[in-house]
């Protein structure tokens, strides 16, 4: 029994150990916007904000896009058809969707993660919200929606100075 335990604490102790350069790296890439002045990090926020809100703008216009062709095709569609239509525009929704997530993991999650870190250590405690979980792993676009709407709070909640 021990030596189980051991073991298993010989486990965990690796895998933290594991992670050390990985928390380090990421220690450094904040550093970039630690040097930056609150008109600089706030600006670089809102740039991120218009980036992360055209992702949402792009995938709202094609929801409604394939919507209005859904809805032309539905009741010119067979009633027997019309579970494989709707079954084929879900998907295509789905995958409209995951594209846009994809595209925020790719371009901004990173960013977006430490600008927000960064806005976070410089401003009151009152203006902290704990949403760092969204920022890395949104669910859909309303998240990325949130996301935008959380940096340009802290980001015009920052001083000039």
């Amino acid at each position: 029994m021990v030596s189980g335990l051991r073991i298993i604490l010989l486990v965990v102790l690796g895998a933290a150990l594991a992670n050390l350069p990985s928390q380090a790296s990421a220690a450094e890439s904040s550093g970039k916007y630690s040097k930056l002045s609150n008109k600089e990090l706030k600006s670089r926020a809102l740039t991120l904000v218009k980036g992360v809100r055209e992702l949402v703008y792009s995938y709202n216009k094609k929801d409604r896009d394939l919507t209005a062709d859904f809805d032309a095709d539905y009741l010119a569609t067979r009633t027997t058809e019309r579970q494989s239509l709707k079954d084929q525009w879900g998907k295509k929704i789905d995958a409209a969707q995951s594209s846009s997530l994809r595209n925020y993991q790719q371009n901004f999650a990173s960013d977006a993660t430490l600008v927000r870190q960064e806005l976070q250590k410089r401003l009151p405690k009152n203006l902290q919200r704990d949403l760092p979980k969204l920022y890395s792993n949104p669910t859909n676009v309303l998240v990325l929606d949130l996301i935008a709407d959380d940096l340009e709070l802290l980001a015009k909640s920052l001083p000039e100075t």
